[in-house]
């Protein structure tokens, strides 16, 4: 932005920075000053010229016109001030008082001169006798003897920079000292330090918790599944029922809504022929088997997963180094892709489709909407990827990328991928589902067509039962389980 505007194209002559505080001054050609002042809520940017302020980057109106009041030319420790501050500020801690009365020194230094002072943080300025106030300005003299002589160290705990100073900090003697000759170098390796120790919690927090995080959910799907195994359990209910009917076909008519065979209640669907509800009942205990078998494998993949999830854990606590957290990635790369976390994970996070993964580790995209089925389809489908799309009903644009799984996609990965595409359309409530397929080099989209409109070449019919893979994704993007806008065929 524009500031201090009618100072634009004068020559600057000189540069000073304040001995005592935080304050550099430009002086221009025309007897004007640029004064920056680098303090809290006080900082601001002024335009002065002979004393007076003419024009501010902050509060312009109010700050225009008053006096400008410069910092003094020397550094002043004002003993006798500090002494009827102590006074003043009786209820005040002696730590305040001091820094106050000193503020050159700082926090750090402070804290220093109290320890060797012997007195502690928490001190009020009231508890400040004679005797500990006379030390305690022995103390500041010396200090300031050694801030004439300055000699730039860092002060480490397990190779993490704690503190820097530039005179020897005696209340810091539980940690390592590293001395430097070039102050400038110390401030280097401080700050530099500092990053890699951030960046590596950074890193190992976003780790730890993406990890925990798919864990958890991991830990609620099994719970849910248990929960749900009663239900598959009754298959052997189910077969035994539908035989009874079968054998007992004459005893029942259509309209009756139950029957006693042998001693047991079979409830009937009264819409129903004896016979059609014997075969639902067959058809239940079929689908309850079914379920069964899912369930077995859904828990083994969910259980495999947490196992994997506490092995990775048990691996990063031990990480205390950037370059260990690059060679945990690498050593970890497959395991830690069905975690969302890796460089394939990050770029498929950037995609805008639904992604999953099917037998065989082939991914499988989704379309979200009308515009988004033509980018996929039209953009980021090659060739001789194989695309699905539910026969007579609008829905998602599917494409099973043949590339990213080994060899080539199996009938079952196929049928995965006909039921992403069923269940993305708006026939996912029905049991079968009729979907095209067809290689994406014959399908083309006529010029001037709705968004998500486009004419097959050939195809193939898949009867799918509407379905998300239950194997995990490997990468972050979640499994978005609404329908986005319709989409024609």
């Amino acid at each position: 932005m524009d500031i201090l505007e009618n100072c634009r194209d004068v020559r600057l002559t000189a540069m000073s920075i304040a001995p005592g505080d935080r304050v550099v001054q430009l002086a221009l050609e025309d007897g004007r000053s640029i004064i920056a002042q680098f303090f809290g809520p006080k900082s601001n940017v002024l335009l002065v010229r002979d004393g007076t302020v003419a024009d501010a980057f902050k509060n312009s109106r109010d700050v225009a016109g008053t006096k400008y009041e410069a910092t003094p030319e020397e550094i002043v420790f004002d003993f006798a001030g500090f002494r009827q501050a102590l006074t003043e500020n009786s209820s005040s801690l002696a730590s305040s008082v001091l820094r106050k009365s000193f503020p050159v020194l700082g926090a750090t230094v402070v804290r220093e001169l109290l320890f060797r002072t012997e007195l502690p943080l928490s001190t009020p300025a009231e508890r400040i006798t004679d005797e500990a106030r006379a030390a305690l300005e022995r103390s500041i003299r010396s200090v300031i003897l050694e801030l004439q002589q300055p000699r730039a160290r860092v002060y480490e705990k397990d190779d993490e920079p704690e503190l820097f100073s530039i005179i020897s900090l005696h209340h810091a003697d539980t940690l390592e000292e590293r001395e430097f000759e070039d102050v400038h170098e110390a401030v280097r390796y401080f700050l530099a330090r500092k990053r890699a120790v951030s960046q590596l919690s950074d890193r190992k927090s976003t780790l730890t918790s993406t990890i925990r995080q798919r864990m958890e959910k991991a830990r609620r799907t099994e719970a849910a599944i248990k929960e749900e195994a009663a239900e598959s359990d009754r298959a052997d209910a189910y077969e035994r029922a539908g035989s009874l009917l079968m054998a007992n076909l004459s005893l029942m008519q259509k309209g009756n809504r139950s029957i006693d065979i042998d001693g047991e209640k079979i409830v009937l669907d009264p819409k129903l022929a004896p016979v059609h509800n014997a075969q639902r009942y067959f058809e239940r205990a079929k689908r309850s088997r079914l379920a069964a078998r899912q369930a077995i494998d859904r828990l083994e993949r969910l259980q495999s997963e947490i196992a994997l999830g506490e092995r990775l854990l048990s691996a990063l606590e031990i990480v205390s180094s950037n370059d260990e957290v690059k060679q945990f990635m690498h050593d970890h790369e497959d395991e830690l892709e069905q975690f969302g976390i890796g460089e394939k994970s990050e770029q498929h996070s950037q995609l805008p489709f639904r992604i999953f993964t099917v037998e065989g580790g082939f991914e499988v995209w989704a379309g979200k909407s009308s515009e988004n089925n033509d980018l996929l389809t039209l953009r980021h489908a090659k060739p001789n990827d194989l695309w699905f799309h539910a026969r007579g009903s609008s829905g998602s644009h599917v494409v099973l990328k043949v590339g990213t799984g080994k060899g080539e996609p199996s009938k079952r990965a196929r049928e995965q991928a006909a039921g992403i595409a069923a269940y993305y359309s708006k026939m996912k409530n029905a049991k079968m589902v009729p979907v095209a397929m067809t290689e994406k080099k014959y399908v083309r989209k006529p010029k001037g067509a709705p968004p998500g409109t486009v004419v097959l070449e050939r195809e193939k019919v898949i009867f799918a039962e509407p379905g998300l893979p239950e194997n995990p994704s490997t990468h972050p993007v979640p499994r978005n389980v609404g329908r986005g806008s319709s989409s024609s065929e």
